[in-house]
């Protein structure tokens, strides 16, 4: 399991972080594989929206009947949709205590399964948070004392809108 003390916290400021993926073309299912894995994480934390998890060993998958629906009143909402070909998820966090250091530590250690994926955290109001299995990104004002995990937590909470 990822430790917050074993986290680097590094300070970025160019307006678009690439990772791409190293062969090209992203594969849906590689992309929705990650997305249910953190899915099934953040679940483990509280509910999760807006979509749960879609079945990737069905033939003939139909995405509107299929794919699981999310939970009512929903503090991770992970986005479903695959933007691009990079190897970033998107999510929102909907309650300041619900960024909590058990969530991060069980996050990165989801992420250490699938390594160079990172989750993008669009709804902080002066800021942004990217997660990798061994480091956070930050941008931002409100990051700019940060060192630690710990602190990235304290301050994210203030932001969440």
């Amino acid at each position: 399991m990822t430790k917050l003390r074993d986290l680097a916290v590094e300070h970025y400021t160019v307006e678009h972080v690439p990772n791409d993926h190293p062969d090209g073309k992203l594969p849906w299912r590689l992309y929705q594989t990650v997305r249910n894995a953190i899915v099934r994480t953040c679940r483990r934390h509280g509910p999760i929206g807006p979509l749960g998890e879609i079945p990737l060993d069905k033939q003939n998958l139909n995405i509107l009947k299929d794919w699981q629906r999310g939970d009512e009143n929903p503090v991770y909402w992970v986005v479903d949709d695959q933007y691009n070909d990079e190897r970033y998820l998107y999510m929102e966090i909907e309650d300041p205590l619900a960024l909590s250091p058990k969530w991060l530590e069980d996050i990165t250690a989801t992420l250490r399964r699938f390594p160079g994926w990172g989750i993008g955290v669009v709804n902080l109001t002066k800021g942004y948070l990217i997660i990798f299995a061994d480091r956070l990104l930050v941008k931002g004002q409100p990051f700019k004392r940060c060192r630690a995990a710990m602190d990235v937590i304290e301050a994210a909470r203030k932001q969440i809108r």
